[in-house]
């Protein structure tokens, strides 16, 4: 955890079931060294938007060279991005960042010669490739950008912009009782105008994988305190759906909007029947950026060519 508070700095970060308080400041630039890092450190009263740039089935090198995968042309983009957003930017992972099993291989000579690059600015959810054969190798490498308080629960929180972001684990257990559910009602009370969710198996897909109902009850939980949105990965591809309940019914005054972004380097897969729901697909790799401000958000997801295949704007639900 970072050491150096600031006391009268507003709550950048806060996380795992102590609620800790990071002390907020701006945002460093430049690398980092991955496993046992702080988390990053986000500006206390920004004036400009949040931009937050996220994928996940990122880093599979399949035996070739770094250099010479998908991961790198969109670790390229994201660097392009980021160049373009100025201080107020960071990353957000949307899980299977490495493959191979979950070997420590897959983070050292694939993900930290790619999206590695910008690490100091990363925030990093875990997938099912990491946490395949036990999920040691994740946490040791992203340390504190993964798991803040140091419990490796794999979910906490983060505050900027107007904004509270949830990551969110849906590896382990997820049900109503649970102890992730149970921490995200509680901070709940204290979220931002503005609530995002983030965690990596989608719920809603027209993949050939279909609806995932893993984390049906936290998608409940955060619908009932009228969450925004909710990004997940999963399925190698874009999608985007329109706000629905839990069961999928698509709703004009409540539910949740939501966005697959498995795009960030893996082999994508095809589409089969279109759900109901699903307002744009794209197989395509790319990242999605998200600009967040007070009450409202812009997003754009962008292919390695730099085309816009999807973009567009909400507001916030209104919360009282």
């Amino acid at each position: 955890m970072h050491k150096n508070f600031w006391p009268d700095a507003m709550r950048a970060v806060r996380f795992g079931l102590t609620a800790a308080l990071v002390g907020a400041a701006v945002v460093a630039c430049g690398g980092g060294d991955g496993g046992g890092s702080a988390p990053p450190v986000l500006q206390a009263n920004p004036t400009t938007p949040w931009e937050l740039m996220t994928a996940g089935d990122i880093a599979q090198c399949l035996a070739r060279p770094a250099a010479d995968t998908n991961a790198e042309k969109t670790a390229q983009l994201v660097e392009r991005q980021l160049a373009g957003a100025g201080g107020n930017a960071n990353v957000l992972t949307l899980g299977d960042n490495a493959y191979l099993a979950g070997a420590m291989l897959g983070y050292t000579d694939c993900y930290e010669k790619t999206w590695g690059r910008f690490i100091a600015k990363t925030f990093a959810i875990p997938g099912n490739h990491d946490y395949e054969n036990g999920n040691s190798n994740y946490y040791d490498y992203f340390g504190a950008k993964a798991s803040p308080d140091g419990k490796r629960t794999g979910y906490y929180r983060i505050d900027q912009s107007g904004w509270t972001v949830f990551a969110l684990n849906s590896n382990i257990d997820a049900t109503a009782a649970s102890a992730q559910a149970q921490w995200l009602k509680q901070e709940l009370a204290t979220a931002q105008p503005c609530v995002a969710a983030a965690w990596h198996h989608a719920r809603f897909t027209s993949g050939k994988d279909g609806d995932n109902t893993t984390m049906t009850a936290m998608w409940d939980i955060l619908d009932q305190a009228k969450a925004d949105v909710v990004l997940q990965s999963h399925l190698h591809q874009y999608e985007r759906f329109a706000a629905m309940t839990s069961d999928g019914t698509l709703s004009a005054t409540g539910g949740l909007r939501s966005f697959v972004v498995g795009t960030g380097g893996a082999i994508t897969s095809g589409f089969d029947t279109v759900r109901p729901g699903s307002e744009k697909q794209a197989q395509a790799f790319g990242v999605m950026r998200l600009s967040l401000s007070a009450g409202n958000a812009k997003w754009k997801f962008i292919d390695v060519d730099n085309a816009v295949l999807d973009e567009g704007a909400f507001d916030c639900r209104k919360k009282a």
